[in-house]
């Protein structure tokens, strides 16, 4: 199984909009099939692994803005409506 974070814009139940790098999940072929219920945050065990993770979690940021609830890139590629 593999992963990437992507960022994803994810509507709330007052209506509003947040958005959050979260790390989405797949299998075989590249087709994801998931991802995090929650945001993530950079984290490592040693100060090299956390400027490590918040590295690869920049890399989000070159991808389309996914919609939470669909997985699907939304239409406006910078994540607004």
């Amino acid at each position: 199984m593999t992963w990437q974070y992507r960022i994803m814009r994810k509507r709330f139940p007052n209506g509003e909009y947040g958005y959050g790098i979260y790390e989405r999940y797949g299998g075989i072929g590249g087709k994801f099939r998931g991802w995090t219920t929650d945001a993530m945050e950079p984290s490592g065990d040693t100060l090299e692994e956390l400027k490590s993770d918040y590295k690869y979690m920049a890399e989000a940021f070159k991808h389309p803005v996914l919609d939470y609830e669909t997985g699907k890139p939304i239409k406006n590629r910078k994540g607004t409506k």
